[in-house]
């Protein structure tokens, strides 16, 4: 079986490329820009795909021989909608036997990128593909959430609301899943899966976890939306143009200062065949990694 993957080196795909390969799939990892190619080999990929998967031709090219595609659209890229038009169009040109899309937790909410996904899917319906969606809660990164509050005893929060709750999945969970529906394939055709870990917590009783677990007072902080987009494109060119990125961003922290983000358990826990992981457990881990030097 072989199966492309795009976003290859993304956070996903770091763990879900080894985690294919083990299970025996001949993996062709997709990237938009070249570079760091034997990284993505070394993860366990069998050959790396370089080109614009916003444009039909070439996604075609890259779907090419594939059995199945894991369809990871990069967050607040500029041609995200693009490339997940650009993929069903592939899909269906090259006879794709099975499209598993990473959408987003209720995508018919009012978030640009919800927007997208929920076009993508209906592009899917309409093409009269088989395919899977995945619609993942917010991911619990120890970058994100773990490192800074080690660092600094600080946990910045990205919204104005300390007491807004959301759900949160483990990108490990969200990856054991997506594998189990790649190897399974047609058990799962036509499933929509709304994926949350157990917890329904605010960014102070994520504060409170984290205190308990590294051993240090830690604070919950509101940056701005200003403040995010620094941090995710600390290195980006100046004369750049991050009005579609700004956007995005705006779009992300305007929806949560109003309402809570939650889901259900249920369903990754019955994909999972477990338990899913909860926000101690994950933290606890992470912490562990950090101070073992692991990450």
């Amino acid at each position: 079986m072989k199966v492309l993957v795009t976003a290859a080196f993304g956070h996903q795909g770091k763990i879900l490329i080894p985690k294919l390969a083990a299970a025996g799939f001949d993996v062709r990892a997709a990237r938009g820009t070249a570079g760091r190619e034997a990284e993505v080999l070394r993860l366990g990929a069998k050959e790396v795909f370089v080109g614009d998967l916003s444009d039909p031709l070439v996604y075609a090219e890259a779907l090419d021989g594939c059995d199945s595609v894991y369809h990871i659209g990069p967050g607040a890229h500029p041609r995200e909608l693009q490339m997940g038009y650009a993929m069903v169009e592939a899909a269906k040109k090259v006879g794709v036997r099975h499209v598993v899309l990473l959408s987003l937790l209720q995508p018919f909410i009012d978030i640009i990128q919800h927007r997208y996904k929920l076009d993508h899917e209906l592009a899917l319906v309409k093409a009269g593909l088989n395919y899977t969606a995945l619609r993942p809660c917010d991911y619990m990164m120890p970058e994100v959430y773990v490192a800074p509050a080690v660092q600094t005893g600080v946990l910045p929060v990205f919204s104005e609301d300390l007491d807004r709750v959301h759900s949160y999945i483990s990108p490990e969970d969200l990856t054991d899943v997506a594998l189990k529906v790649l190897i399974e394939g047609s058990a799962h055709y036509f499933a929509a899966y709304e994926l949350s870990g157990p917890d329904k917590i605010s960014p102070v009783g994520m504060a409170q976890i984290l205190s308990r677990v590294i051993g240090r007072d830690v604070h919950a902080v509101v940056r701005t939306p200003q403040d995010l987009i620094n941090h995710l494109w600390e290195h980006r060119d100046p004369s750049a143009d991050f009005s579609h990125q700004e956007k995005i961003i705006r779009s992300i922290m305007a929806w949560y200062k109003d309402y809570d983000f939650v889901g259900n358990p249920r369903t990754l826990e019955w994909l999972l065949g477990r338990p899913p992981t909860g926000f101690e457990e994950f933290a606890t881990k992470a912490y562990a990694e950090m101070s073992a030097g692991k990450s």
